[in-house]
C-alpha cells in the first residue's frame, strides 16, 4: 500500500512542553506563562506522572482581601469573587502522591461524614461530649482533607504570568531560573 495522507490522523508531531521560554524558577516558587503546560513528571518529587494528567483550575486573589473577613464573611466572600484572577494548570502527580490526594479527599469527606453522625448522635441523647467531639473530628477531618489534597497553590496571577508554590526542589531544579 502506499503512503496517503489520511486527512483523519493525529498528528505526529512531539511538543515538548519544555521548549521555549514557558517554564522557570523563582527561588520555591514554580513561575509559567498563562497557557503553558507543564512537563509530565510529578510536582511533588519529579518522578514521571501518572497518565491521565487532570487539568484544574486555580483562583488567586489579593492578599489584602482576606482583611474583609474579620468584618464579614459575606462582605469577603462576594468580592475575592469579583477580583479573583484564574488560571489553568495540569500538574502531574506520580501513583503515590496521586494516592496520597485520594486519600485525602476519602478523609476529608468520610470523616466530615462521621463526625456528622457524632454530632446528630450526641445532639438526639442528650451528650453534649460526643457532640463535641463530633465538631473536633469534623474540624480536624476538614484540615486534613484540605491538606492531604492540595497539590499547588496560587503564589500571584496576572495576564501573563503564573506562580505557584508546593512543588519540591529537585522539580524546580530542572527549570531556568527567572530573570524578569
Amino acid at each position: 500500500m502506499t503512503d496517503t495522507l489520511n486527512p483523519y490522523a493525529p498528528p505526529k508531531a512531539t511538543l515538548d512542553p519544555l521548549s521555549g521560554d514557558n517554564l522557570w524558577r523563582d527561588g520555591k516558587i514554580l513561575i509559567m506563562r498563562q497557557g503553558s503546560t507543564l512537563p509530565p513528571r510529578c510536582v511533588k518529587c519529579n518522578e514521571p506522572a501518572e497518565l491521565p494528567i487532570k487539568r484544574r483550575k486555580v483562583y488567586w486573589h489579593e492578599p489584602w482581601i482576606y482583611v474583609l473577613a474579620i468584618f464579614c464573611l459575606l462582605l469577603y466572600a462576594l468580592m475575592a469573587l469579583l477580583v479573583r484572577k484564574p488560571a489553568m494548570i495540569a500538574p502531574g502527580l506520580c501513583s503515590i502522591h496521586r494516592k496520597r490526594h485520594w486519600l485525602g479527599i476519602a478523609l476529608g469527606w468520610g470523616g466530615s461524614a462521621l463526625a456528622l453522625f457524632l454530632m446528630f448522635l450526641g445532639g438526639t441523647n442528650d451528650h453534649f461530649a460526643l457532640m463535641l467531639l463530633g465538631m473536633v473530628v469534623f474540624l480536624g477531618m476538614i484540615l486534613a482533607g484540605i491538606i492531604l489534597t492540595r497539590i499547588l497553590q496560587p503564589d500571584r496571577i496576572d495576564k501573563d504570568f503564573v506562580r505557584l508554590k508546593g512543588c519540591c526542589q529537585a522539580f524546580l531544579d530542572t527549570l531556568p531560573q527567572f530573570h524578569g
